[in-house]
């Protein structure tokens, strides 16, 4: 059950922790370059960046969950039965994350590489 408290932390952590991932860029910044549709390999580049922190935090969620889905313990069997499916279900949903933020990144990269 500690295992399982130390992941809700950490998931936790990681939803209060703003621009952890992406350094330097704001949301506000990286939401103006969303909304006027980034034009330089510059602003394609910072997006590619902020969808890869993106990614590397539903990863990590994933991780998380995944931990948690195996950890319970002391409870009774159809209760933990439940609670390991809805761990596993949330893993399954960050690691689906994690690959829409990686392929919206891939196209920034490739978008910057442009003329």
């Amino acid at each position: 059950m500690t295992n399982a408290i130390a992941g809700a932390l950490l998931i936790g952590a990681l939803a209060l922790s703003p621009n952890i991932s992406w350094a330097h860029e704001t949301d506000a910044e990286i939401e103006q370059l969303i909304t006027n549709s980034a034009h330089s390999p510059a602003d394609h580049v910072a997006l590619a960046k902020y969808y890869r922190g993106k990614a590397a935090d539903a990863r990590a969620a994933a991780s998380s969950h995944k931990k948690m889905a195996s950890s319970y313990g002391g409870v009774k069997m159809a209760q933990k039965t439940q609670m390991a499916a809805h761990c596993k279900k949330i893993a399954e949903q960050n690691t689906a994350t994690a690959a829409e933020f990686d392929a919206l990144a891939k196209l920034h990269d490739e978008d910057a590489k442009k003329p």
